[in-house]
């Protein structure tokens, strides 16, 4: 898989230092990589517009701030009101991911929430919006493994 913006050697060892640390300072990496700390902060701006890095965020523990429960929502639409039953799903705080996909199902959307309770009211809330035929959800009871970083070493 070949990257849409040509990125060089060092434009990706950035990128892997942001990735294990989103902290990380310009002087820090410019050190790691023998570099100047202007032309890390270039090469960071310069991935910041092209949209590579779509942002810096601190990954917060769900479980940790009450976030017990996640589940995965498959939903069948109506095809006309697809586009608006995605924008209110979008709307909808404790939905983390959207996903179009293939198969049985319209899309796929992960969220995450403080109980069964809580879930209830979100699967009537979804149920009930314009366009949905029907849903489908299943209910995590372990994480085995969630990663946000990218294999860039291995896809050049």
């Amino acid at each position: 898989m070949k990257p849409k913006h040509s990125l060089d050697e060092k434009d990706l060892r950035i990128l892997e230092i942001l990735q294990n640390d989103g902290r990380a300072s310009y002087s820090q990496i410019s050190r790691k990589l023998g570099m100047s700390e202007a032309a890390i902060y270039s090469r960071i701006q310069k991935l910041l517009r092209l949209g590579v890095i779509r942002r810096f965020q601190a990954i917060l523990d769900p479980e940790k701030l009450g976030f017990t429960l996640t589940a995965f929502i498959a939903i069948t639409a109506q095809p006309s009101k697809y586009e608006d039953v995605l924008k209110a799903l979008a709307e909808i705080p404790e939905v983390q991911e959207i996903y179009d996909v293939t198969g049985d199902y319209y899309c796929l959307v992960k969220l995450r929430t403080n109980g069964r309770e809580s879930l209830a009211e979100i699967l009537d809330q979804i149920g009930s919006l314009d366009g949905v035929a029907s849903t489908e959800t299943r209910i995590v009871l372990r994480t085995i493994k969630e990663d946000y970083a990218l294999p860039l070493t291995k896809h050049k």
